[in-house]
C-alpha cells in the first residue's frame, strides 16, 4: 500500500488525507500513518510552508483545492 501511496503522491497536485484513503480504500488515520512512515524513512520531506499566512507566494497556490489548509510534502 506504500507504493500505492507514493504513485498517487507522484502524479502531482493536492490531495487531502480524505482523497487519498478512499482511493487507497483505508481510512484517514492509516494514510497520515503512513506518510509519517514514509518522512521517518526519508521518502517524503514536509516543506516548510505556512498556508494560513504564504499562500499568495506558494508555488502550488493555483493548484491547491485544500479547504482546511494542511501540511505540504515533497517527494525525495
Amino acid at each position: 500500500m506504500l507504493d500505492q501511496l507514493m504513485s498517487m503522491l507522484k502524479r502531482g497536485g493536492t490531495l487531502t488525507i480524505d482523497q487519498m484513503a478512499r482511493e487507497l480504500d483505508t481510512t484517514p488515520g492509516m494514510v497520515t500513518a503512513m506518510i509519517d512512515h514514509l518522512s521517518r524513512s526519508g521518502r517524503l520531506k514536509q516543506m516548510d510552508i505556512n498556508c494560513d499566512s504564504a499562500c499568495s507566494q506558494c508555488a502550488l497556490a493555483n493548484d491547491c483545492r485544500q479547504v482546511d489548509r494542511g501540511r505540504v510534502w515533497q517527494i525525495v
